[in-house]
């Protein structure tokens, strides 16, 4: 069992935090055969002062960057007992204190600018730095979160850890699909890593998906009825109790979404 927390969409109820108890996403088989990986909570908050759109909004939001100096951008979640997030010293902290949470995390100014038909994030480049502290969880990004006909979201998302990686089309249901795997993939523990990620509509209306880490390009896939337009993010899966020493505990270095094409 795994717990996914995050923010309403709206700022109206952002501090709402709802928790929904999810199925799988182990490092079992998952429904396609392929390995899954667990991770923590979830989170919808504002852009950045780096971004090319200030808090107070744009008339179009197509870049988006955080150095989480500070949480001007509202991407912590009120303290719980699954876990805390903060920003402090320039980093992100995702610091669990159960296994198999699953965060899944949107800045509030981004999820505004979405609701308000100003987000233009169809084709972009999604990139983080990021440094695993402890536990053995999956992160990563995601891409073109839209609304879904049997859960509340659905994305592409792009999550690896040490020994594996994958693009996978996810929801809020804990409903996963493997687009592309591997298992040549490193992210030791106290060691940063770079996430970059492209989300791109071909001529044929089919996206192009790749994953690099630290500058290597290590998946890519073109998927058929694409997602739409739809916001960006930070994406976990926290390992189950026997496949990891203890909870996880992430730390987020800087975030950023460019537009492509």
């Amino acid at each position: 069992m795994s717990t996914t927390m995050s923010k309403s969409r709206t700022a109206a109820a952002f501090s709402a935090l709802l928790l929904t108890a999810l199925s799988g996403c182990s490092e079992s088989p998952n429904e396609d055969g392929a390995a899954g990986v667990d991770a923590p909570p979830t989170s919808e908050a504002p852009a950045s002062s780096g971004s090319s759109a200030s808090s107070a909004g744009a008339d179009l939001l197509s870049a988006f960057s955080d150095s989480f100096d500070d949480d001007q951008n509202g991407w912590t979640l009120p303290p719980s007992d699954h876990g805390n997030t903060e920003v402090v010293g320039g980093d992100f902290v995702w610091d669990s204190s159960e296994f198999q949470t699953r965060p899944h995390l949107l800045a509030a100014t981004v999820g505004e600018a979405f609701d308000q038909g100003r987000l233009d994030m169809t084709d972009v480049a999604v990139a983080a730095s990021v440094t695993p502290e402890r536990g053995g969880a999956a992160v990563g990004v995601f891409c073109r979160e839209v609304t879904d006909t049997d859960s509340e979201f659905q994305w592409y998302e792009f999550v690896a850890r040490d020994g594996y990686a994958a693009i996978r089309h996810a929801d809020m249901g804990g409903n996963i699909d493997t687009l592309a795997e591997t298992e040549d993939a490193a992210l030791p523990l106290g060691s940063p890593t770079t996430f970059e990620a492209t989300c791109l509509d071909g001529e044929d209306g089919t996206a192009h998906l790749t994953l690099a880490l630290n500058g290597s390009e290590l998946l890519a896939v073109d998927v058929d009825d694409a997602l739409g337009n739809g916001a960006a993010g930070l994406q976990g899966y926290d390992a189950a109790e026997d496949q990891a020493d203890a909870p996880m505990r992430i730390a987020w270095h800087e975030f950023s979404v460019q537009p492509l094409g």
